[in-house]
């Protein structure tokens, strides 16, 4: 088991890495594109139009994403003040029940996020031109990170508790 709660882990650090590489240089251009958008508004008299929609993509993108950072450290959002007054063993069960809910709704995230995306493949960005099916894809990709951050949090959690961070 502990073979296996090893292999979990650097699986999610792997996982980790390949998305927090891309969000620190996402948030790098989005920080750039603001500055350079500010600049041309109010120094130059002269506002670059695409500079707002870009941003608000990028940011999307990070957000997104970065939900999956989020599950991989058991930062995500989760209400345990009432799932703390039962017995261990109960907490175990509501987990694992939670949990359950957690990758049904990933997995719908992911396929309807999918189809949505695929849809939007011919409709355009007014300021940017490009395919909206880019932004769009920000969706089912947060299903699937986060869908492998929590298979692979139950792993651990399974064989041999809970990691420490």
């Amino acid at each position: 088991m502990k073979q296996i709660n090893s292999v979990a882990r650097k699986t999610a650090d792997i996982v980790e890495k390949i998305t927090a590489v891309p969000l620190v240089v996402m948030g790098g251009a989005m920080v750039a594109v603001v500055l350079a958008g500010t600049f041309w508004r109010y120094v130059l008299n002269d506002p670059l139009l695409w500079t707002e929609e870009a941003a608000r993509y990028l940011m999307i993108w990070v957000v997104l994403i970065g939900a999956s950072i989020t599950m991989r450290h058991r930062e995500h959002v989760r209400i345990n003040v009432i799932v703390n007054l039962f017995p261990e063993k109960v907490r175990i069960v509501l987990r694992i029940i939670t949990n359950l809910f957690v990758i049904y709704f990933l997995y719908i995230l992911t396929v309807y996020g999918w189809e949505m995306a695929q849809r939007s493949e011919i409709q355009t960005s007014p300021a940017l031109g490009i395919s909206m099916f880019w932004p769009i894809l920000a969706v089912p990709l947060t299903g699937i990170f986060c869908l492998i951050q929590l298979v692979l949090q139950m792993v651990i959690d399974i064989s041999g508790g809970e990691e420490q961070s």
